[in-house]
């Protein structure tokens, strides 16, 4: 197996740090409109670094200890690899989470106050202002994406790169 592939799990483990630089800095604007949104945006990006890591540390312990060879082991649940299943409870634990915020929680109403995190472009028009409905759309249809997703991966034998 190349290096490049036991190793890519590294470059999922910096994407939540960039993505929480960038909101920080994409928040700014929202939190000198109303500066009482502060507490909750650093809220939202404490939150995006903290679950955005989790499944990819598990990820890298796999790879580093051996137990897997690359990230591509992770396409592979069905195969019962105990890292690989961890792996894919953490999403599935993050996404229960996430269900219970935005629906039970009356998360769908923070993120309505906390405009920018979700955004819609068409036709040269920005919403960054989505509505408690819309809010909640999207994220079933993420949710549905997901799990269709975890689906084809039990299913379907994906094959590995040599």
């Amino acid at each position: 197996m190349e290096p490049i592939f036991k190793y890519a799990w590294i470059a999922f483990l910096i994407v939540p740090f960039i993505n929480y630089f960038y909101f920080k800095d994409k928040f700014n604007d929202y939190i000198i409109e109303k500066p009482e949104r502060e507490r909750g945006y650093n809220l939202i990006r404490k939150s995006i670094l903290i679950y955005g890591l989790i499944p990819w540390i598990i990820v890298a312990i796999g790879c580093l200890s051996g137990q897997t060879e690359s990230v591509f082991d992770y396409f592979q649940p069905a195969k019962l690899n105990p890292f690989v299943l961890l792996f894919h409870f953490s999403v599935i634990i993050i996404w229960i989470m996430l269900i219970r915020f935005i629906f039970f929680k009356d998360g769908a109403q923070f993120l309505e106050d906390h405009p920018g995190i979700i955004h819609f472009k068409a036709g040269g028009y920005r919403n960054d202002r989505l509505s408690k409905k819309n809010i909640k759309l999207f994220f079933l249809l993420s949710i549905a994406g997901g799990i269709a997703a975890m689906v084809m991966m039990w299913v379907i034998e994906f094959p590995l790169p040599k």
